[in-house]
């Protein structure tokens, strides 16, 4: 069997076992037809290396996020402040106090990753549906309430919620100020959360999964490229990727603004050739695809004829 068979027989079985059917040979093919003909087995062998978060997995990482980062936390400050307790019956019914008087907010607006996420959260570790709100609703929320809990998949810069929190902090701290506030991810840079603690006034960041510089695809410590093939090029990837993202990056950067100058388009789409800020992953959620991911993975606008493989919607602040 030739190489382009076994990664074919690769992203089958991984189609079939954890892609959720967003991989079939005629989507891979149609996708590979993007690329020029020497270009293609390294296109494969990079799809190959995909990391891709099904239902199954992200609702067992959202109960974690509950249980590890919100629930277990509260509870051994029940039990440290009232002499180590161990009365079950004690525990749950303080519990219940903190849990009732926490809101669980979505960030950005209801179309996009985050509320997604927060039905999934809500379901999977049945909480009450009165707890979550929309950021409008926060300055409505009783007095009494003393956390704010938001919500995402994925930090990589964290430059979007520094962004994002710039108008929605300010009215937590009017409204409550004695309230703490978290973010909690699926999955975050060191960097990143490190940029969220000290750019903003959120109490606690935390991630259940922590990216490290061996997801980033083109760096020296890279996990897509350990005993590769000897037919697979890097060079040729980091070429043909960069070339066809900053192409696919400008148009995006032209829709979002169309008057934009030459000198910046360059600049902007150069910087985000291989995903938001540099980012260089290849991760995929079966609800979205971040922007920090390769865009020749998830590129889906109009104005280039594009087949993407994992589709991204957009955040709209």
């Amino acid at each position: 069997m030739d190489l382009k068979d076994k990664l074919h027989a690769k992203i089958k079985c991984l189609n079939e076992t954890l892609w959720d059917g967003k991989g079939s040979y005629k989507k891979v093919n149609a996708w590979l037809n993007n690329f020029q003909d020497d270009e293609k087995i390294h296109a494969l062998y990079l799809l190959s290396q995909c990391v891709y978060f099904n239902d199954f997995q992200i609702k067992q990482l959202l109960i974690s996020i509950y249980r590890d980062l919100f629930k277990y936390p509260h509870i051994e400050f029940i039990r440290r402040k009232n002499g180590n307790t161990l009365d079950e019956v004690f525990i749950k019914t303080e519990y219940k106090k903190i849990l009732d008087n926490t809101r669980f907010v979505s960030v950005g607006n209801p179309a996009e990753s985050s509320a997604h996420l927060m039905y999934n959260f809500r379901n999977e570790n049945k909480i009450p549906k009165s707890l979550f709100i929309h950021e409008t609703q926060i300055a409505s929320c009783p007095k009494q309430v003393e956390n704010f809990v938001f919500l995402d998949d994925i930090c990589g810069s964290g430059n979007q919620m520094v962004d994002y929190t710039k108008a929605v902090i300010p009215i937590i701290k009017r409204e409550f100020p004695k309230a703490k506030i978290y973010y909690f991810l699926l999955l975050g840079t060191r960097e990143g959360k490190d940029f969220i603690r000290t750019h903003t006034s959120i109490d606690i960041v935390d991630s259940v999964l922590e990216l490290d510089n061996s997801f980033k695809t083109f760096h020296s410590n890279s996990r897509v490229f350990k005993n590769i093939p000897s037919e697979i090029d890097i060079t040729k990837i980091h070429t043909f990727t960069g070339r066809d993202g900053k192409r696919l990056m400008s148009s995006i950067f032209l829709r979002l603004n169309p008057l934009m100058n030459a000198a910046d388009l360059e600049s902007v789409s150069d910087r985000d050739k291989f995903g938001y800020k540099d980012g260089q992953y290849l991760i995929a959620f079966n609800h979205n695809t971040p922007d920090n991911t390769l865009p020749v993975l998830w590129y889906n606008e109009d104005t280039i004829t594009w087949n993407s493989i994992f589709k991204r919607a957009h955040k709209i602040y």
